[in-house]
């Protein structure tokens, strides 16, 4: 009996070591490929919080990990790059940036709230200098969409344009001077943008133009005028009226590309009719794999450097 229960205890043994063996080889598999991580480089997620009933940037966090579970995304969402850019929106986006080590920020004026700049300017200073894990000024930029409808009562329409541009100029001098990268912000104003940011910048600034659904024409002189600019394309690369920004992703190199949401608008495919957020993000990899014809894990992962190189993060 002593040699039976000897003969046990060593196959038990044997057994033990190869069960040990392939959890260790399965470890080691694993860190080898580790899954793909990706930044939303453009939220409002104190916004999409609101919306979304959640009450922590944390809560959130937990949020997005099981809508990747549930949808058997390809990458996990790393990271947030989240925007203060109104009067309203400063406190909200930078209590989000305290809620997580995951939590970015980014402090500016967007043209819509250019009114808004000559008494935010000296804020919007101070958070960019003393806030927690502050990565960009911005949004800022020109939007020219509906520029008579935004016109307040008697403010002539090119009176509101030179506001815009007041608060553009002023906000790319101070990315300048505190070494920070620049958000930027265009719809309807290709001309005027380019030449500001010629005139504004210089050519070595790092510069994100988020959300971009300008021309092919202006995404290539903006690369080549800016050699550490990325353009930053969101949801609507999954739509079906979509095309245009697909025929610019295929002319942008993959190491000038950035993934965003801009949530919580613009949800994209298959999501359309919900609110955005930036775990979706992980579909717009999917349409830039799709348009340059290579896998998604490497748009991840170019994506990923470029979002270290504008960032830091």
């Amino acid at each position: 009996h002593t040699s039976t229960r000897a003969m046990r205890a060593a196959a038990a043994s044997v057994v033990a070591v190869r069960v040990l063996a392939r959890a260790s080889s399965s470890r080691a598999r694993a860190m080898s490929r580790a899954s793909p991580t990706f930044v939303d480089t453009h939220a409002h997620v104190d916004v999409v919080l609101d919306k979304l009933g959640l009450p922590s940037a944390e809560a959130y966090l937990e949020y997005a990990d099981a809508f990747a579970r549930e949808h058997g995304a390809a990458a996990a969402l790393e990271a947030c790059v989240t925007i203060g850019c109104s009067e309203k929106s400063l406190a909200s986006a930078a209590a989000v940036v305290d809620g997580s080590e995951r939590m970015f920020g980014a402090y500016g004026c967007h043209p819509l709230s250019a009114r808004e700049w000559t008494r935010t300017r000296t804020r919007v200073r101070e958070m960019l200098t003393t806030g927690a894990r502050v990565v960009a000024v911005g949004e800022t930029g020109l939007d020219y969409h509906r520029i008579r409808d935004d016109a307040e009562d008697g403010e002539d329409a090119e009176a509101y344009k030179t506001t815009q541009r007041e608060a553009f100029a002023e906000q790319m001098r101070l990315a300048t001077e505190l070494g920070l990268p620049l958000i930027v912000h265009t719809r309807e104003a290709e001309t005027d943008t380019v030449a500001m940011m010629k005139e504004h910048l210089p050519a070595d600034a790092r510069v994100h133009v988020h959300c971009f659904t300008s021309s092919v024409g202006m995404a290539m002189e903006l690369l080549r005028a800016f050699p550490n600019l990325c353009l930053g394309f969101t949801g609507v690369s999954t739509f079906k009226n979509g095309q245009d920004v697909r025929d610019t992703i295929k002319e942008v190199p993959l190491d000038r590309i950035l993934l965003e949401t801009d949530s919580p608008y613009m949800a994209p495919v298959p999501f359309r009719g919900q609110t955005c957020h930036p775990a979706m993000g992980e579909r717009v990899a999917h349409a830039v794999a799709a348009v340059h014809e290579v896998d998604v894990e490497e748009v991840f992962a170019r994506c990923r450097e470029n979002t270290r190189r504008v960032y830091g993060i």
